[in-house]
Parts: C-alpha cells; structure tokens; sequence
C-alpha cells in the first residue's frame, strides 16, 4: 500500500511538472520558485469542451475551494466558444503573483477563447470645465468602438464661454473634434474607465477664448458608471500659451 501511495505522488509530482511547462500564464523564474515553495500544487481541475478540448486549472487546496473555483469559472467556460479542439491547455492560479490571480485567469480565458465581439457605443457628454481661469460648460456627441480591453473613438465637442458685454453677456461656441483611447488595465471591458483624449479647435477665428490655432489634451478618469474627472492642458496662440483645464463630466 505504501508503494501505491509513493509511485502515486511521484506520478502527480512528474505531471505537475509537465503543465508548469505548458502553462499559458507561467511565471518568471524567481517568482514561479517561490510559488512552488509557499503555494504548491496540490490539486487540478479539469474542464472538458464538447469539441474534446480541455482546460487545467492547477491550485493549491490550501488556497482555493474546488467547489468555489468550479462556480467562478463555470460561467466563463459556457462561454469559451473559441478553445481549439483536441488541445489541453492548463492555468496556475495563485494570488500572490498578477498573472496567476483568479480574475487574471478569468480575463486572459475570456480574451483568448471567447468570440471576440465589437460594439459601437454612443453617449452624450455633458460637464463643465475651469478653462484659462474661465467657467466653460461642454456639451457633445462621442461614438466609440469597443474591443476586448480597451475602446478606440472620437468625438466632437463644444467648450462654450459666456465673455462679459456692455449689455451683459454673450455666448461663444468652440467646437472640438477629439480623438480618444479608453482603457482598464486588467479588464475585458474598458467602458471609458481611463480616458485620454486630445482635440483640435475647428473654428479658431470665431473664438473669444483662444486665439490662433489651439488644440486640448486631457486625462479622463471615471468615477463612477456615469460620472468622470478630467485634467489636462490646453496650447492656444499658434502653441505659444497654454493654460491648465480641470472639470468633470457626465454621461448620457
């Protein structure tokens, strides 16, 4: 019995070894020693498509709950619709290290084996910005083109200034047409988490605020599903003044 129990160990020990080689999110020397000494291998799950492909997934019992690993991947699995055939392919997971935490896993499988699928997403900013020391309310029209992990868009937009007359105020339209990024690190879905943007002023003779050519950059964070803050730079005078923007946004 005591040498079913050693030829057993020694043959999960060589098969561990095999999927550390194969692994698709392996670590770096120094880190997947370290991992091997603190956080073993002590189990594996296996998952198996319909097309007779099959995913590993190879955890420390200390660490994970099968049970729980099971529910947290399952939906993801369903829909892993682009795992090749005949192919196994095996995942560590381990918290310790960015590659090998769960919900790294879970991203790196949606990228890879979920049918990549774009949408055109359309909003309606709306904020108000301090711009040159000025108050400018923004109102636009965005359309952005959403990739797994990060949105790629544009976007035109009007900085509108209120200047001072002798009969009270006027109003001064600046109209933008910006280009756009948006990214989240880490996530199949951007959805504008960070944002950086740069716009050039389409009608720079008709200014009251700006003079001469004049573009914007900006750094855009969200907040909130809604809700963002921005800061960023704005050069004016043919590039020869520039002058810091703060504001927020919001989204319709």
């Amino acid at each position: 019995m005591k040498r079913l129990v050693i030829i057993a160990a020694i043959t999960a020990f060589i098969s561990t070894i095999g999927y550390a080689q194969e692994l698709k999110n392996k670590l770096s020397k120094n880190h997947q020693a370290w991992a091997d000494r603190s956080w073993p291998i002590t189990d594996t799950l296996a998952f198996d498509f319909p097309n007779e492909g099959r995913l590993l997934l190879l955890f420390n019992r200390d660490e994970f709950d099968p049970e729980n690993l099971k529910e947290e991947l399952k939906p993801i699995l369903e829909q892993a619709t682009q795992f090749p055939a005949y192919e196994t392919h095996a995942y560590r997971v381990c918290q310790n290290f960015f590659p090998t935490r769960l919900g790294q896993v879970k991203n790196d499988i949606q990228k890879k084996y979920w049918k990549t699928l774009t949408s055109i997403e359309l909003a309606f900013p709306v904020g108000l910005d301090f711009t040159a020391g000025k108050f400018t309310p923004e109102i636009g029209f965005q359309l952005a083109l959403s990739l797994p992990g990060f949105q790629i868009g544009g976007s035109l937009t009007n900085t509108v200034y209120f200047p001072e007359t002798d009969s009270g105020f006027s109003v001064n339209n600046n109209w933008f047409v910006n280009a756009e990024y948006h990214w989240k690190p880490g996530s199949l879905y951007a959805n504008q988490h960070q944002t950086i943007q740069v716009g050039y002023l389409l009608n720079n003779s008709n200014s009251q605020l700006f003079q001469g050519t004049t573009m914007r950059a900006t750094y855009k964070q969200t907040l909130s599903r809604y809700l963002s803050v921005q800061a960023g730079i704005v050069g004016t005078k043919n590039f020869t003044s520039f002058y810091p923007v703060v504001g927020f946004r919001i989204r319709f």
